[in-house]
C-alpha cells in the first residue's frame, strides 16, 4: 500500500485536510464564541446566549481533539508496522514520499520499456541469423548436389534459381541488363497465375528467399507493435512496367526491363502506425512511427529502402540488401 503514490498522495492529501479543520473550524468557532461574549457584556446576562456559548466550545473542543486522537491513534499503531500496514503508511504519507514513489514508478517503466525494446531487437536478430543459416545451409546442399554450382551463368541448373535469380552466401544475383538482349529484361519470366503450383512458397511471384525474409520482417514489426503489408504484385511483368513507364513522370520508374520488381525480389510496402492502423500519404517518422522502425530495422533482416535519399524518394520501396548483377 505506501509503495503506491497514488494511495500515499490521498493519505497526505487525507491528513492535510484533517489538520486545517483542526485548526480552522475551532479557530473560527472561538471568535463566534468572543462576539456572544461581548454581546453578554453589552446586553446583559442572557441565558440562551450562554447556552449557545456553551455548545460552540464544546464543538471547538470536538473538532480539536476527533484529529487530535486520530492521528495519536494512527501513530501508536505505526510503531508496530506488522499491526497494521495502514497505520504506518498514514503515519508517513507526505508529498515528498509521493512524489518519490512516483519517480520510482516512471524509471520502472522506462526501465521495462527499454528491456522490451532490447529483447525484440534481439530477436530480430536472432531470426536474421536463422535465415542466413538456412539459406546458406540450402546452398551447401544444392551445390553438393550440383557439379559446377559455384560458377553461376543463365545456363547453370541450380535449384537456388529462380526467374534468373540466384542465391549465393546470402547474396542475391539478379542479370545485367544489357540493351537488345532481351533475356537480360526483368519481367519476361514471371510466374503468371498460380505461382505456388510452380515452386513458388507464395502465391504473388515473389522470390522464395526474398518472401522468406519480407515474412520474417513483418514478424520483427509485429513485435514491436506495429505491421506491415505488401504488394500483391509480387514480380512485374515486362508489359505492365512498359505502360507503367509510359504514363509516369520523369524519374518516377525504372526503365522497362531495368526494374527488380521483374526479378520478383523488389516489393512495394504499405506501413503501419501500430498493429492495425495504416499510415497515410503525408506520413513521416512522427505521425508513422512503424515506418521509422522498418527503416531503422530492416538491415537487421538483409533488406534495405534504397531509395530514400534518390532524386525521387520511394521510402515505401524495399528490396535485398545483398544484390549483385551477373
Amino acid at each position: 500500500m505506501c509503495n503506491n503514490p497514488l494511495i500515499v498522495r490521498t493519505l497526505y492529501l487525507f491528513k492535510t485536510s484533517i489538520n486545517i479543520i483542526k485548526f480552522v473550524i475551532p479557530i473560527g468557532l472561538i471568535i463566534m464564541i468572543t462576539i456572544d461574549l461581548y454581546k453578554n457584556l453589552i446586553i446583559g446576562k442572557d441565558n440562551n446566549n450562554l447556552k449557545k456559548i456553551g455548545t460552540r466550545l464544546f464543538a471547538a473542543f470536538l473538532v480539536f481533539i476527533i484529529p487530535t486522537l486520530i492521528n495519536y491513534i494512527f501513530d501508536i499503531f505505526s510503531i508496530n508496522t506488522t499491526s497494521s500496514n495502514f497505520a504506518s503508511c498514514y503515519s508517513e504519507a507526505s508529498i515528498e514520499l509521493a512524489n518519490k514513489l512516483q519517480q520510482e514508478e516512471d524509471l520502472k517503466l522506462a526501465q521495462s520499456e527499454e528491456e522490451n525494446r532490447k529483447q525484440a531487437l534481439l530477436e530480430s536478430q536472432l531470426n536474421s541469423a536463422k535465415l542466413k543459416a538456412m539459406q546458406e545451409e540450402n546452398i551447401k546442399r544444392n551445390q553438393s548436389a550440383n557439379s559446377g554450382g559455384s560458377t553461376y551463368s543463365d545456363t547453370t541448373t541450380d535449384m537456388n534459381k529462380q526467374n534468373h535469380v540466384y542465391i549465393k552466401n546470402g547474396v542475391f544475383y539478379a542479370p545485367k541488363y544489357r540493351s537488345g538482349n532481351k533475356s537480360t529484361y526483368s519481367g519476361r519470366d514471371c510466374p503468371g497465375d498460380h505461382p505456388e503450383k510452380k515452386g513458388y512458397n507464395n502465391k504473388y511471384g515473389y522470390n522464395n528467399y526474398f518472401w522468406t525474409m519480407l515474412q520474417n520482417f513483418r514478424e520483427g514489426l509485429k513485435k514491436a507493435g506495429y505491421n506491415i503489408n505488401y504488394s500483391n504484385q509480387g514480380c512485374r511483368s515486362y508489359s505492365y512496367q512498359t505502360s507503367f513507364y509510359a504514363r509516369a513522370e520523369p524519374g518516377r520508374a525504372a526503365k522497362p526491363g531495368r526494374s527488380n520488381h521483374g526479378w520478383g525480389i523488389a516489393s512495394d510496402v504499405d506501413f503501419y502506425k501500430n498493429a492495425t492502423t495504416k499510415c497515410g500519404s503525408g506520413r513521416n517518422y512522427k505521425n508513422c512511427p512503424g515506418m521509422k522502425w522498418a527503416h531503422e530495422h530492416a538491415k537487421e533482416y538483409g533488406l534495405t529502402f534504397p531509395l530514400l535519399n534518390a532524386s525521387y524518394k520511394e521510402d515505401w520501396h524495399i528490396e535485398p540488401l545483398n544484390l549483385k548483377k551477373y
